[in-house]
């Protein structure tokens, strides 16, 4: 085992190729896939705690206590956890990073308390905030925390999916900006997803209640359990629709859920998780419709067999080294 190349990996700070080789070495050995497991699940717990930025100083202390540990055959965790491949469990951020926050009221807001956590490509990140509110991250999202004992507020501002089970404080509410949007807290589990790349904002209520607001506060819909609201962006529209828990629940335990979407939209959810590109030759096939859900862990060429069995159309795959690799579709 190389401890640096482990660091490396674990803090994202791997390139392309040192990935490729370390998780291809692990494919070939469960003994040490199990332990890099171990070691990604201390490393959470740990830096979770810790404001200073000596990251090499920490891992060293968690590799010191891991291998303690695998010499007297203790496990750091249940075995279950370590063996959801499809499911890395990464936490980047350390409290106490200064970063960008939007807020309701100063969306300009830098300083020290503030948090800031990512999910990388191929992962969902698992964390709890400083006020113990619990956050699923799907991959390559990104989320800001930040809490004002002043005004009795807290803000977070969200780019990416993320799954909330919500702290409540009825003297200091969660309010979570998303593009222009504000979704506050009122005792709550939701699920919003708002990439960058998407034309749309999708808020679900799982439970509680919650209301979406302008970002100058005034109130636009209050929402109530089984009930998503989908603001569309190019046409400043929102569309009120019911929704099935397990469609929220499915993508944190390693599924991709597709519900009447376009092969567009799937093929987002694709490049997201395995950071491949897609290029349409006939732009009649954007709009083709699926539903079904399908495994992370499979490979992408498989996702590919999938969909192609359900309609018509063709692809060919264009391998690179250096840059991510491109499906054409046709």
């Amino acid at each position: 085992m190389n401890e640096g190349l482990w660091l490396h990996i674990i803090t994202g700070e791997a390139t392309d190729k040192e990935k490729e080789v370390f998780f291809n070495h692990l494919k070939s050995d469960k003994n040490e896939e199990e332990l890099f497991y171990k070691v990604k699940s201390l490393w959470l717990r740990t830096s979770m705690h810790h404001t200073d930025a000596d990251v090499e100083s920490e891992f060293e202390n968690v590799w010191r206590k891991i291998k303690l540990q695998e010499n007297k055959k203790t496990p750091v965790a249940s075995a279950k956890m370590f063996r959801l491949a499809a499911v890395f469990i990464l936490l980047l951020g350390i409290g106490g990073i200064a970063g960008y926050l939007v807020s309701q009221k100063n969306f300009g807001y830098r300083g020290p308390g503030l948090q800031k956590y990512i999910a990388t490509r191929g992962s969902v990140s698992i964390l709890e905030l400083s006020d113990g509110t619990k956050v699923w991250l799907n991959s390559e999202s990104e989320i800001t925390f930040y809490e004002d004992y002043k005004n009795n507020q807290r803000y977070a501002e969200l780019a990416g999916e993320a799954y909330f089970e919500v702290t409540h404080r009825e003297d200091c509410p969660l309010i979570v900006k998303v593009g222009n949007l504000l979704v506050r807290d009122l005792g709550t589990t939701f699920n919003i997803k708002a990439y960058p790349e998407d034309d749309y904002i999708e808020t679900s209520l799982v439970e509680g209640k919650a209301d979406i607001l302008t970002t100058s506060g005034k109130k636009i819909i209050a929402l109530n359990p089984g009930e998503s609201a989908m603001y569309h962006i190019t046409e400043k529209k929102m569309e009120l629709r019911t929704i099935a828990d397990n469609v929220l629940s499915a993508w944190r335990e390693g599924k991709f859920v597709i519900r009447d979407q376009s092969l567009e939209d799937i093929f987002k959810e694709l490049s997201r998780w395995y950071g491949i590109k897609f290029e349409f030759q006939n732009d009649d096939l954007r709009d083709y419709r699926f539903t079904g859900n399908i495994k992370k862990s499979t490979t992408v060429l498989h996702v590919l067999k999938v969909l192609k069995a359900a309609t018509d159309f063709n692809y060919k795959i264009i391998e690179n080294v250096d840059k991510p690799d491109i499906v054409i579709v046709y």
